[in-house]
């Protein structure tokens, strides 16, 4: 067997695109930063091209408080990722500034595990080996 079959698969690294660069640059220092539309002032979700209200284009970037309200969470307990173990929980979460814009989150300490929707929720990023940071729960009102 060669070093590389034996090799865990490394895990999938995101392509920023002119949408998404802002996010990722963001993620990259720990904030969570979406684009907020000059004209009319609502927030653009991280893949969205123009402004979601008004389709204009002058969207700047903006650092959110990452303050969030439990919607739906998942258990998969297959391999979900390279390099990861099941099961991981994905949560899904609509931003305390625009509860339109609903982003998905690793709940990697289990903390909404017995969280009802509606639990007010704390995001931030976490940086794994490879120093890619990916969304997750940080905690879940009630919760350490």
């Amino acid at each position: 067997m060669t070093q590389s079959m034996t090799q865990a698969p490394a895990r999938p690294q995101p392509v920023p695109t002119a949408e998404t660069r802002p996010f990722w640059a963001g993620a990259a220092e720990g904030a969570l930063v979406l684009r907020r539309c000059g004209a009319c002032g609502r927030l653009a979700p991280p893949l969205a091209p123009r402004c979601p209200e008004c389709l204009g284009d002058s969207l700047q970037p903006e650092t959110l408080s990452g303050r969030a309200t439990l919607k739906g969470r998942t258990r998969l307990h297959l391999q979900p990722l390279p390099g990861r173990s099941g099961p991981l929980v994905i949560v899904e979460a609509a931003l305390v500034e625009d509860p339109r814009i609903v982003l998905v989150a690793l709940d990697e300490s289990g903390c909404t595990a017995e969280a009802p929707p509606g639990t007010p929720l704390r995001l931030g990023f976490a940086a794994p080996d490879d120093g890619t940071r990916f969304l997750i729960v940080l905690s879940a009102e009630g919760q350490p």
